[in-house]
């Protein structure tokens, strides 16, 4: 009985179980929102075989309409790229040869014809890089990495501080200003020994901002380069880098640098400025809060950012910070 199946043993009911047609890999399924994988599969919730056929026959109703109403930005999507890249990988072990695989002919097509249909050419081509396997992207292996050393993850990882997530999120946003990836088409691949150089001497020393008017101290930089070696290691460790690919953030030993500790340049606020700033913000408003407890305490704005209600003392006279930057 074509894409019905009933499991052995006792009280089991009929399954819906279909190939997933190419373009709806990676796509939400219409029941739960999910990713579709290579094999869609729906558990009908009963027994009997007539009435199994015509929720089979709804459930394919609901993957015709799906496969109808398909946007292009969906069917290229990075989910979509990933799922593909899944695919033809298990595709490529079980060829003859791995170099014709005809899924990854199918998806060659679809490809084309969407660029034909004028779909941006570069959310096809990172399409193309991932789904091959010649390019894994920033913005995946970013999330992934830190999704990998969450707090009680199953992979023995030291977990990652929330200040180090923020950290990194902003080590993540200078590297995409300097690879110009406004469209977050990069890959981990992008980043060569030499570009890594180059955002290490020159690119992130030249960033100023308020506070930091004269630029990235060589603390700062040397913070930001080791949260992305990081990044690197476990992205080779997991497979999502070629063999052959070295990490770029491993820099060759050279003269030694003393630790450059600038004078610090940023001056507190005088009673008139700190009347304004008071005046601008509204106490019981986030801002006009954050504000508040910044200037009592003395806290830094990302500490305080990261303040649960577990941190706060029961008649909220106070809270503890488990993971200060200095003693306040």
């Amino acid at each position: 009985m074509r894409y019905l199946r009933q499991p052995r043993g006792p009280g089991k009911g009929w399954v819906f179980k279909m190939p997933t047609p190419p373009e709806l890999v990676g796509v939400p399924n219409p029941w739960d929102g999910r990713p579709i994988r290579k094999t869609i599969t729906k558990g009908l919730g009963t027994r009997h075989l007539p009435s199994a056929r015509k929720l089979r026959d709804i459930a394919l109703g609901d993957i015709r309409r799906l496969q109808d109403g398909l946007r292009d930005g969906e069917a290229f999507s990075l989910a979509s790229a990933v799922e593909w890249r899944e695919a033809i990988l298990a595709a490529r072990q079980n060829a003859e040869d791995p170099r014709r695989v005809g899924i990854e002919m199918v998806l060659t097509d679809k490809l084309e014809q969407a660029e034909a249909r004028g779909l941006p050419l570069d959310q096809l081509q990172r399409c193309a890089r991932v789904a091959s396997g010649k390019g894994f992207p920033l913005d995946l292996a970013h999330s992934q990495y830190v999704e990998a050393r969450r707090p009680g993850n199953p992979y023995g990882y030291a977990p990652l501080k929330r200040s180090t997530v923020m950290n990194l999120d902003t080590a993540m946003k200078h590297l995409r200003a300097f690879l110009e990836d406004e469209a977050k088409t990069a890959c981990l691949e992008d980043v060569t020994p030499e570009l890594a150089r180059r955002f290490r001497y020159d690119f992130l020393p030249s960033l100023r901002h308020h506070r930091s008017p004269q630029g990235l101290s060589a603390q700062t930089v040397a913070k930001n380069v080791n949260l992305l070696k990081q990044l690197w290691v476990w992205a080779e460790e997991n497979g999502r880098l070629p063999k052959r690919y070295r990490n770029p953030w491993v820099f060759p030993r050279g003269i030694s640098r003393t630790n450059n500790k600038r004078e610090q340049v940023r001056e507190n606020f005088q009673p008139e400025e700190t009347s304004k700033l008071l005046a601008a913000t509204e106490r019981g408003t986030r801002e006009g809060d954050v504000v508040r407890l910044a200037i009592a305490t003395g806290c830094r704005a990302d500490e305080i950012a990261m303040i649960t209600t577990d941190q706060v003392k029961e008649g909220g006279e106070g809270f503890y910070l488990l993971d200060g930057k200095s003693k306040n």
